[in-house]
This record gives C-alpha cells, structure tokens and sequence, in this order.
C-alpha cells in the first residue's frame, strides 16, 4: 500500500509541476502581416534570460542555454536584438524601430501563466 502511494504521489507532483522548463514559440510580425526576417528576441527578468533567434519566417523557439531547454516559469520583459541589415562596407541599416530594441520601451512582455508557451508579437516600422 505505501508503494502505490508513493507513486501515486510522484506521480500527482510530476503533472502539476511539470518536468523541465517549458517551450517558448512564436512569430514576430509587422502589423501588415510580413515577418521580421532576421535578428533575436530576448526575453529577460531578474532571474532568468531565453532567447529565440528569428527564422526567415519570424517564428522563434525561446532557450536559456541551449536549444530546446525551454524557458523558466515566470514574467519577462523582451526587446529585438540585431535586426539590422549590412551592406558590403559594413554599415548597417536597422529593420525595426529603435523603440523595440530596448526592454524598458519595447512594450514586449511574456508570462507564462498567460501566454501558456506562445507569444505572437505585432510591430510597427
């Protein structure tokens, strides 16, 4: 009888705790409905930092230290980092406003008890 309760209660705890961080996906839009193409969201609070490098697409699955470790419970903030394009001298040319590269203006936030696992973001130009 202890041996079945035992399991039953691991059991119990590994359903409503989960096991491991969960996965992040989801796309970075312009408000017309094209993809941000390039560059990587980061999602950052006090404790934790995932990030999602954008596919040619816009969609991105957040990590925290390798691909497919998914990203701690909690509230983030987020900004775009490197959303530039280069031309051959160097120079680069930036594809979003400066507003989203920077979490305290970006206006990006993710909770995990909210978004449960996807985040859809809308930009201007």
């Amino acid at each position: 009888m202890r041996t079945f309760t035992l399991f039953t209660l691991s059991i119990f705890i590994l359903l409503h705790t989960g096991c491991g961080d969960p996965t992040v996906t989801g796309s970075v839009k312009f408000a017309d409905g094209d993809p941000l193409t390039g560059g990587m969201l980061v999602l950052q609070n006090e404790n934790s930092q995932g990030i999602g490098e954008l596919r040619h697409d816009g969609t991105f699955t957040v990590y925290q230290y390798k691909p497919g470790d998914g990203l701690k419970r909690g509230k983030y903030t987020g900004y775009i980092s490197g959303a530039v394009i280069a031309d051959d001298f160097g120079n680069t040319t930036p594809l979003i406003p400066q507003k989203y590269t920077d979490a305290a203006t970006s206006g990006i936030v993710y909770d995990s008890d909210v978004h449960r696992g996807r985040l859809d973001i809308v930009i201007e130009r």
